[in-house]
């Protein structure tokens, strides 16, 4: 699966607080979520609201993973309000 330029960017971002050596696998992880966000929606290309779904439900094992996660997003100017359902 293919993103379009605005996705992957968004991805990149997301990724760059996490440290150096701990990227790779957290990419690895977070993609996997966004791709079955992507196939599940039936889109052929990654889109951003893809990468956020992904980003959230990979990143969400913890209640404090949680704020960090909304943290984040708002940062980087994202309503996370569409997306309250996967951060309860």
């Amino acid at each position: 699966m293919t993103y379009n330029d605005s996705a992957k960017s968004l991805l990149d971002d997301l990724l760059s607080p996490i440290p150096f050596f701990a990227r790779p696998m957290a990419k690895k992880a977070i993609e996997k979520e966004i791709f079955a966000q992507a196939e599940a929606a039936g889109h052929a290309t990654v889109d951003e609201d893809d990468v956020v779904r992904g980003y959230i439900i990979a990143g969400t094992k913890k209640d404090t993973d949680k704020e960090k996660i909304k943290s984040v997003l708002t940062g980087k100017g994202f309503d996370i309000s569409k997306y309250q359902d996967l951060l309860a």
